[in-house]
């Protein structure tokens, strides 16, 4: 039973974070009066990649970075709270999902490494840079939220207090956190302006220039997953989780409003990034942990 319902999780999570990039595409197109591809394009785009015969591979640690891109972000997955699968919710610990995020963006760079393509070692530098600027934001945020509900890392309890009307939202309670973690997740999910690491203009999509085929195909399934999970982070922090409905829809709320930035702002470089989010989303997160504290 526990393995029907994990295995119900992970397509929920595979189908919504498919959703949200025929979704991101959609939009896109419209704004640019376009009409776009259909919103299950990511789906046809992903079989095709499995069906394809030539699968070129540099090694064998190209092959073993697709495994921990892909395991890592599947891990990480069951240690988010969701209405979905709750068995393991018990060791829903915020610590240890930052932690988890990390190892797709490793496996990548050991990927990266393997082929030695000249452009994907500059985008994963710059994603490794760019790791300074969001996860330091983020865990200045988990901090200040921490010290809010009295040293509680505990995923579970941090969206369990936010219960009832939407006014216990950490949204409102503490939105200098929430800005700052909304940047942060744009960081994550590699939205513009924060999309200097595959700059297909510049770079040929970076990391991914040397992966095709079936190897594409496992950094398009990660993806997906990675959207359902960075944005449910933010929405069980800021938004109070919920049901099956209610939790989908402000995942879906937030992607979008982080398409519509994604749409407004250019691509910032390497170094603009960093010093952006070490200027203002770290210090608005500095100024909660102070505002915290004072009031204590």
């Amino acid at each position: 039973m526990v393995l029907l319902r994990a295995g119900i999780y992970i397509l929920a999570a595979f189908f919504t974070g498919l959703f949200l990039m025929g979704l991101g595409r959609k939009i896109t197109a419209r704004l640019q009066r376009r009409y776009g591809p259909p919103l299950w394009q990511p789906l046809y785009d992903i079989a095709k990649l499995f069906s394809k015969r030539t699968n070129i591979s540099h090694g064998l640690m190209m092959d073993f970075s697709v495994i921990i891109l892909l395991g890592g972000t599947l891990l990480s997955l069951f240690f988010l709270p969701n209405p979905y699968f709750k068995d393991f919710l018990a060791s829903a610990d915020i610590i240890v999902l930052l932690y988890l995020l990390l190892l797709p963006s490793l496996g990548m760079a050991l990927g990266v490494g393997e082929v030695a393509n000249p452009n994907g070692s500059i985008g994963i530098s710059r994603a490794l840079i760019m790791l300074l600027g969001y996860d330091f934001t983020l865990l200045a945020v988990v901090v200040g939220l921490s010290l809010a509900y009295g040293g509680n890392t505990y995923f579970v309890d941090i969206v369990s207090q936010q219960g009832g009307s939407f006014i216990h939202w950490n949204l409102f309670r503490f939105p200098l956190f929430a800005l700052a973690a909304f940047f942060a997740t744009l960081g994550m999910l590699k939205l513009e302006p924060f999309e200097v690491m595959v700059a297909p203009h510049e770079i040929a999509t970076g990391p991914m220039v040397e992966f095709g085929g079936r190897y594409l195909g496992m950094l398009f399934l990660q993806y997906s997953f990675a959207l359902f999970i960075e944005i449910g982070i933010f929405v069980n922090l800021f938004l109070g989780g919920g049901g099956i409905i209610l939790f989908t829809l402000k995942v879906i709320s937030v992607f979008v409003v982080g398409v519509l930035v994604n749409n407004i702002f250019a691509c910032f470089r390497t170094e603009q990034a960093v010093k952006f989010f070490w200027k203002y989303p770290l210090v608005l997160s500095l100024a909660g942990i102070i505002m915290v504290m004072a009031g204590k």
